[in-house]
């Protein structure tokens, strides 16, 4: 075959940074398969990751022309700018606590996390919880031995009163549908 163009344009090929793997695990950011930083959603939130506060654009996310990433770079700064612009950010209720009497300071809470929100201070004979880093994943409360860490707005006894709450109710609708046959 034999093509007859009137030019030929080459493109340099794009690989991801080398670095990007130890920013990724320094942030607890996930990367793609070729080493390029992924969004947190592709749609609905392209220039963010899950981590608040950290956003994302041009070749840290995959190859692209200019005006591409200069459209990134502005919704990033843009995002940027309206979480710095607040007076106060409020962490999400849902967040991990410690029990201090309970937790043995094993650190096996401090492991798992994925945001970096568990500690074990020298002087402090417990862990704790860095409000503001943890995102209510729920990691550190399945992994604990002891039981010490609870995730706010689903202790134990919350979770037991719905169950039987739910068991309760079905038991009423049963005996309701057996009344309705009589």
């Amino acid at each position: 075959m034999t093509l007859r163009a009137d030019r030929v344009v080459l493109s340099t090929g794009i690989e991801a940074e080398p670095g990007n793997e130890a920013v990724s695990q320094l942030l607890k950011l996930p990367l793609t398969e070729e080493g390029f930083f992924l969004e947190a959603h592709v749609k609905l939130r392209p220039v963010d990751f899950a981590a608040d506060g950290v956003y994302l654009c041009g070749l840290a996310h995959s190859p692209r022309a200019i005006d591409e990433t200069i459209a990134q770079a502005q919704a990033a700064a843009v995002r940027a700018v309206a979480l710095l612009a607040k007076k106060e950010l409020t962490a999400t209720p849902i967040i991990a606590t410690v029990n201090p009497r309970l937790c043995s300071a094993c650190g096996v809470c401090v492991e798992v996390c994925p945001y970096n929100a568990r500690i074990l201070e020298p002087d402090v004979p417990y862990a704790q919880v860095i409000d503001v880093l943890c995102q209510g994943c729920g990691a550190c409360v399945v992994a604990c031995p002891n039981k010490a860490s609870q995730q706010k707005g689903f202790e134990f006894l919350q979770i037991s009163d719905m169950v039987d709450a739910a068991l309760e109710t079905e038991k009423f609708a049963t005996e309701a549908q057996r009344a309705q046959r009589i």
